[in-house]
């Protein structure tokens, strides 16, 4: 699913309508298979789903099919959120303890729990209280204590572990107090926890509760940075007292709504995009030109790495193969990061490793070797020229050239083409090419040739790179 559907529905993805069209359009894009894949991808990266050796390849496809599984069937979010932080077994039985394979310290667990789902950053907690901030010392290590009794045990298979709940008493050392710390939720009070009982579901009971004012506010907070390119709150994982959300009432009724809805993401997505904020034209006015947190108008954003790739390939009818995926397999359903090292595209177009729970680490700037890569790289070079791919069809095509323009636009961006753009890329088209030799090329492979000049000159522009 592309990042904003401004610029068309992307690969795989039918356009969403605007405020006031039917819904029954809408209610088919929320069940394509594209928008799991899509989001599967956003959240396996920030759950740290990564590949250091050859032996994590069962846990990571494992643990991506898990999440696209549970995003197909729209699983509440507060169930999905509870199976990863309470999760028991191994990574064959149960996927979500893949998890623990990577984050394997109680502080460490904390501070991306509260980070990624709560959207509270706990980490300069853990050595002084800041005086304009509310979390201290014995907040970090409170909330850490309801993962110290998670153990983990060997299996068969190597690098894999059985993961568990230890009985015994929930609390850890304050390192600076050296004084035992029992469970206890941001705000809320000490827990005694029968030793029998594991502490990670009453953290997750309180993840889940209507009057959580982390929990559903952080998912929407998310979301909306997701389709708006910044959030209500910005970072969007940095929830606190000095960093009011710009719009408080807004923020506010997401959340209420979200949690009414049973913490349905579907709906997520549905509500901020029928929204008439969302609708708003990127172009700005004399009046809110310079506005970059009000949202008066829509804030253009460069498509993702994945996305991108993705687009590519459906406009020049190229493919793109990953090594373990069957031929074809679309960017965005890739399960782990190992791809990248294999993908020039998606390296310098900015796709994470999963090394952070923080959005930060995918890059969204623009840069001169992203240009580079567009203009001259070999791959792109490749899909380009495919066999049966997009230039060669159309230079074969029995209907007019005209024609044959407006169906690469169509294609590319998703509107009709102008009159004039119509008249110049006629012009092209048509003018005779020379060889390296300077002997004329023969019609058919010259006509490619223009055919392919013209996609990749629509490929380099903004309007294809950008969701607007």
């Amino acid at each position: 699913m592309p990042d904003a559907p401004h610029a068309g529905g992307g690969p795989g993805v039918p356009d969403l309508p605007s405020t006031g069209q039917a819904g029954s359009s809408h209610r088919v894009a929320l069940e394509q298979p594209g928008l799991c894949d899509y989001f599967a991808n956003k959240w396996t990266a920030l759950l740290k789903n990564k590949r250091d050796d050859a032996a994590d390849i069962t846990a990571n496809f494992a643990f991506h099919a898990w999440m696209r599984d549970s995003l197909l069937a729209n699983r509440p979010y507060d169930d999905i959120v509870r199976q990863i932080l309470a999760a028991t077994g191994t990574i064959v039985s149960n996927p979500p303890v893949a998890w623990y394979k990577r984050v394997k310290e109680p502080h460490l667990q904390q501070e991306d729990v509260a980070q990624l789902f709560l959207g509270v950053r706990m980490q300069c907690a853990q050595c002084h209280h800041h005086p304009f901030e509310r979390w201290s010392q014995q907040d970090y290590y409170s909330l850490s204590a309801f993962f110290s009794q998670v153990g983990r045990k060997p299996t068969a298979i190597a690098g894999e572990d059985l993961i568990f709940h230890k009985r015994g008493t929930a609390q850890l050392e304050n390192k600076k107090t050296r004084t035992p710390v029992k469970p206890a939720a941001l705000g809320g009070p000490i827990l005694d926890i029968a030793p029998d009982d594991d502490p990670r579901l009453q953290l997750a009971d309180w993840m889940g509760a209507k009057d959580n004012p982390f929990f559903a506010t952080a998912l929407v907070n998310r979301y909306w940075k997701h389709f708006f390119k910044r959030g209500l709150i910005e970072p969007e994982d940095d929830i606190r007292d000095s960093n009011p959300a710009t719009n408080p009432a807004l923020l506010s009724d997401l959340a209420k709504h979200f949690v009414e809805s049973g913490f349905d993401l579907k709906e997520v997505v549905r509500v901020i995009t029928r929204s008439q904020a969302y609708q708003l034209s990127a172009m700005p006015n004399d009046h809110n030109a310079v506005d970059r947190q009000n949202f008066s108008h829509f804030y253009p954003k460069r498509m993702q790495a994945e996305v991108l790739l993705d687009a590519i390939n459906q406009v020049t009818g190229a493919q793109s193969d990953f090594a373990d995926l069957p031929p074809g397999t679309r960017a965005i359903s890739l399960p782990d990061n190992s791809y990248n090292r294999a993908s020039p595209f998606l390296k310098v177009f900015g796709r994470p490793e999963g090394a952070s729970v923080c959005e930060c680490e995918r890059v969204q700037s623009s840069s001169l070797a992203q240009s580079l890569h567009l203009m001259n790289a070999a791959d792109v070079k490749a899909k380009l020229a495919t066999s049966n791919g997009r230039a060669d069809r159309l230079s074969k095509a029995e209907k007019s050239v005209p024609d044959r323009i407006r169906e690469l636009y169509q294609a590319a961006l998703s509107r009709e083409p102008t009159a004039e753009e119509i008249r110049l890329s006629e012009t092209h088209l048509l003018k005779p090419r020379l060889d390296a030799q300077d002997k004329p090329l023969p019609a058919a492979q010259a006509l490619k040739q223009g055919y392919e000049d013209l996609i990749w000159a629509l490929v380099n522009t903004k309007e294809f790179l950008y969701n607007h």
